[in-house]
């Protein structure tokens, strides 16, 4: 470009792009009118069972006649629009709201176009589409629990404008790492904490779905937030820095692949890399006191030292457990604190994924492989321990706490130290090509043990029940300790 020269605008350059790509199609037509059949039919299967699980579980709730659940029943939208508005915070922060590709970085925004125009396509659409999924989600959910139309198009409406207002605080952030902004996703996961809490206390026993036409001032109020969040975080687009949205686009892809192979252990190793690159450099610490396995214990202390979070969110994850008993669950409440224990406990066996992937790194240590994971698993152990017996008044006995505890460690367990697919092994045919038969039973692994633990608990939820229960936890986890 010679000096002098107008740097050419977005369109343009989206222009010469479309213009390339169109000049290098080689699908056929009817390839594609393959694949507009396929995605249609797609949908009309996926949104007839959407439809129908939506009338059976209105009718399931329905069946709700006491006081307790009703008002729980009523709650639940409110409830659930603000955990799937925190869920997205914390994935927003995870990847950054805003990303693009390599190529696109060097070939693109290195030259001096206008980076908030070019980025404020991607910027409209996700936040169209985020506003879409949380209207249509909160809609669903108080259809489901018996709202009426009128308050239940309010609520859709009020989160259609929170879930923008999420993403554009994401963005903010993303420019502005410092900004108060970034306080947004803990702030919502606080309020949905607080609401669940509110459910777990009896605030909403007495709760019936609204009808008073005064919702409709809720999304009214929450208008002109969204307007002036939507539009600032448009205008700030042009500070955002080029390996800021290169490095979400690289954790995306490496989600894409992992999850493609349906190993949600290696999705983990790849967020877990992701999260230490940027964290960058922390003090080195010279490990003091004993030696061998038992190291390990202290590196893990180390590490809780370094992000306390992840102590709190087992501690967290306690509170559902209320919530679910004043619900009016059972039994049910253990299989589902089970599996709640055990993904909120995943951050804390991050040695034991270590020692299970790098076999090499394990010798190296000079201790055999049962006594590192042992060693690895005294914290997690611990904290996991006490979650079950901070559920204690929630369970329908009190021996069924300790075995909550030890049901999802040995959950957590099965899916640290589990193998990868072996692509040595028989083969199957699938519409995706050949797949190894060990590759479907990484998308469960983990839940099966949480499921096996939990059936003497549903079938008998006494001491009796949380005895067996306990014990099958003792002879799963002495089997995936002393497994090579």
């Amino acid at each position: 470009m010679s000096a002098g020269t107008p740097a050419p605008t977005p369109g343009e350059l989206r222009g010469l792009i479309r213009g390339w790509r169109r000049g290098h199609v080689t699908t056929p037509w009817g390839e594609l009118l393959y694949q507009a059949y396929v995605a249609l039919l797609t949908v009309l299967i996926y949104g007839s069972g959407l439809v129908t699980a939506v009338i059976n579980a209105g009718q399931a709730v329905e069946g709700c006649a006491t006081v307790t659940c009703s008002g729980t029943r009523a709650a639940g939208p409110v409830l659930l629009v603000l955990v799937w508005l925190a869920l997205g915070a914390a994935v927003l922060r995870l990847l950054g709201p805003l990303m693009v590709s390599p190529a696109a970085s060097a070939l693109v925004l290195s030259t001096p176009v206008d980076r908030g125009r070019w980025l404020g396509r991607q910027y409209v659409t996700a936040s169209a589409l985020s506003a879409f999924a949380a209207a249509v989600l909160a809609l669903l959910a108080a259809v489901t629990a018996g709202w009426p139309l009128l308050t239940g198009t309010a609520l859709a409406l009020a989160a259609a404008l929170l879930a923008p207002v999420t993403y554009a605080a994401g963005s903010i952030a993303q420019a502005r790492p410092r900004s108060v902004w970034r306080a947004v996703a803990p702030a919502a996961a606080l309020l949905a904490l607080a609401a669940v809490g509110a459910v777990a206390a009896g605030v909403t026993a007495d709760m019936a779905p609204p009808e008073d036409a005064w919702w409709w001032l809720v999304p009214a109020a929450l208008a002109p937030a969204a307007a002036g969040s939507v539009v600032l975080a448009r205008r700030r687009l042009g500070e955002l820095r080029r390996r800021d949205l290169t490095r979400g686009h690289g954790l995306a892809n490496g989600l894409s692949g992992a999850l493609a192979g349906m190993d949600t252990a290696l999705a983990y190793d790849v967020v877990l890399q992701h999260t230490s690159a940027r964290r960058a450099l922390v003090r080195a610490r010279r490990l003091r006191g004993p030696r061998g396995p038992l190291a390990l214990v202290t590196a893990d202390l180390v590490r809780l030292r370094r992000a306390p979070v992840r102590v709190l969110a087992p501690a967290a994850t306690v509170v559902p457990a209320y919530a679910l008993a004043e619900a009016g669950a059972g039994a049910l409440t253990v299989p589902a604190m089970v599996v709640l224990g055990f993904w909120a406990a995943i951050p804390l066996g991050a040695g034991v994924r270590v020692l299970s992937r790098s076999s090499s790194l394990a010798r190296l240590l000079g201790a055999s492989s049962w006594q590192l994971r042992l060693g690895a698993l005294v914290v997690p152990a611990v904290v996991l321990v006490a979650f079950g017996l901070g559920c204690l008044w929630a369970l329908p006995h009190p021996l069924l706490a300790p075995a909550v505890g030890l049901g999802a460690l040995a959950a957590l367990t099965r899916w640290l130290v589990a193998s990868p697919p072996d692509y040595a092994s028989a083969m199957i045919s699938t519409p995706m090509g050949a797949a190894p038969v060990s590759l479907f039973g990484n998308a469960v692994r983990g839940f099966d043990i949480a499921g096996l633990v939990s059936i003497p608990a549903l079938f008998a939820p006494d001491a009796v029940g949380a005895s067996i229960s306990m014990a099958v936890s003792a002879i799963t986890l002495g089997v995936l300790v002393a497994r090579r």
